[in-house]
């Protein structure tokens, strides 16, 4: 007895729940409410928000580019990235950004500490003259080998 009353209990308890949600009315039943010139305006802004949509897209992706130059030469990569479940819910930058810690493409510098300033790099070395150039110029140009004479260049 006791089986069938809690049989019974679960089945009134689902009859209910099935009928108190309301079925969504089916995309004909509601295009019936508008008229004609309604239903035009209505696939008119549907395709301005999906060309908007590209647009946002497009122009996100740009950022995203521009932030992250190495996405140019991965796009097959980060497109593959991008069609993945997980990372279609993320933002462009999001994504990038995620990507490019994947690939282990940021690079992080670490920070210099102290009042020492960053050295090296742009200094142009000064040409060196061979024995053969000096000797040359001793016997030939006597003024530029005493100017480099006096300048510590020889």
């Amino acid at each position: 007895m006791e089986l069938q009353a809690q049989k019974e209990h679960w089945r009134e308890k689902y009859e209910r729940d099935i009928t108190s949600v309301k079925p969504e009315p089916e995309p004909s039943e509601e295009l019936e409410a508008f008229s004609e010139e309604g239903k035009m305006l209505k696939g008119e802004i549907k395709q301005l928000h999906e060309k908007l949509r590209s647009i946002e897209k497009k122009d996100a992706r740009r950022e995203a580019e521009i932030e992250f130059p190495f996405l140019k030469d991965k796009k097959e990569e980060f497109d593959e990235f991008l069609e993945d479940e997980e990372n279609k819910k993320l933002s462009i930058k999001k994504a990038a950004r995620l990507f490019a810690s994947e690939k282990g493409l940021l690079e992080i510098e670490p920070k210099r500490i102290g009042l020492e300033k960053p050295t090296g790099g742009q200094a142009k070395p000064e040409p060196s003259y061979s024995a053969d150039e000096i000797r040359y110029m001793m016997k030939n140009d006597w003024k530029k080998y005493e100017r480099l004479l006096r300048e510590g260049k020889i």
